[in-house]
């Protein structure tokens, strides 16, 4: 892996890694891993360092109540990420960003929407730009919807900083 990262870098804006800590300790399907995540928050560190590809922390769990609880919860155990060099993640919780808390407490924090929010149309990409979101991850299903694509890139330019 990490040689096909050294060949390809020119091609590679980032890598994503599965993230866990409170509440994310469970990914979208609900496995729990008993592995410990520092290791891999360790490893994908040392890969940014010593590749200089932007590593994405990613926290997909839909199922994750977005109360203020957990938001709180996010932030307080985020901090050490964004302190050790963790510039980008995937958050699945449109109204947390919407809340400006996070933003506020990360500001050089890049955000990403989940994917598996299904994004298919560009009014919700524009919602999804309103929230805060940096880069909008479109619905695989439109790869070949050319109309679909271009209404939604239309959308995202409104905003400026979204890709």
């Amino acid at each position: 892996f990490y040689e096909f990262c050294k060949t390809y870098k020119p091609f590679i804006y980032d890598l994503y890694f599965t993230c866990r800590m409170p509440p994310f300790v469970q990914d979208a399907m609900g496995d729990v891993f008993i592995s410990d995540s520092n290791i891999t928050i360790e490893q994908a560190l040392v890969l940014q360092q010593s590749l200089g590809i932007k590593i994405s922390a990613v926290f997909n769990n839909t199922l994750v109540r977005p109360s203020q609880e957990n938001l709180d919860l996010f932030v307080h155990n985020f901090r050490q990420l964004y302190k050790a060099g963790i510039s980008s993640a995937t958050i699945p919780h449109t109204h947390w960003l919407a809340t400006g808390q996070i933003q506020k407490v990360f500001p050089k924090l890049e955000i990403k929407n989940t994917i598996l929010r299904n994004v298919t149309k560009a009014n919700e990409v524009a919602k999804l730009a309103e929230a805060g979101f940096h880069y909008i991850n479109l619905d695989r299903d439109l790869m070949r919807d050319r109309d679909a694509l271009i209404e939604c890139r239309r959308a995202a330019d409104k905003y400026g900083s979204v890709s």
